[in-house]
């Protein structure tokens, strides 16, 4: 298509001077160069606008056929930058929640004879009393000395709250509901009851191993 419009391209300079028309066809210009052309100065000054007529159709039909091509990588680049901008959104996303997840923490009140190394080895926090570095770590604005810790103080266990428990030997609702993973309050047993009502039939009565499904509010979510 592009050659058929170059060759087929007539070239026509009118001079108001003479009253007369010299055309120039594309076979008569192929024969210059461009320093030819540039060589004639001031000489021939119709032929070397038809010349530079003719360059340019030739870079225009060269400009069309080149846009056509570059279109669809322009296309294709406008939908990679927004799937690249969709992805580092979900990864930002991602790291926010990793973040939170690091950061994520409940609070547990001091009973009499605990300690860092007790409260770390309960199977709701770690279940390993040798992790009650973690504990301390993230309390050491309020603890001076590991080892000197006192009932009724508080302090951040960084665990995330839980979504769902295992039942172990020993416990009932409303003991699970005290958990300070769960809702740090016995009272909330009936939230627990009621979001497991397909699994048991009594709330007196949980079986170890039994999975239960803890629900979460904004009330009810911790740091």
């Amino acid at each position: 298509m592009k050659s058929t419009i170059v060759l087929a391209l007539v070239l026509c300079l009118s001079f108001a001077a003479s009253g007369l028309a010299k055309t120039y066809m594309v076979e008569d210009l192929q024969i210059y160069s461009r320093a030819e052309i540039e060589a004639l100065e001031d000489k021939d000054i119709d032929l070397q606008i038809a010349w530079w007529e003719w360059q340019k159709a030739v870079a225009d039909v060269q400009i069309a056929d080149l846009e056509a091509q570059v279109q669809p990588l322009r296309d294709l680049l406008a939908s990679l930058n927004a799937r690249i901008a969709d992805l580092n959104s979900q990864i930002a996303s991602l790291h926010s929640q990793i973040e939170e997840l690091r950061n994520a923490a409940v609070l547990h009140t001091i009973i009499e004879g605990e300690c860092l190394w007790t409260i770390a080895a309960y199977h709701y926090h770690y279940g390993d009393g040798t992790q009650w570095p973690l504990i301390y770590d993230r309390n050491t604005d309020t603890i001076s000395d590991p080892n000197l810790i006192f009932a009724g103080h508080t302090l951040w266990v960084p665990v995330p709250m839980v979504t769902s428990y295992t039942v172990i030997e020993g416990d009932y609702l409303g003991k699970i509901a005290g958990y300070d993973v769960v809702y740090d309050d016995r009272g909330m047993w009936p939230s627990l009851y009621e979001a497991n009502s397909g699994i048991i039939n009594d709330p007196n009565l949980i079986f170890p191993g039994q999975v239960l499904t803890i629900p979460r509010t904004a009330g009810t979510s911790r740091r």
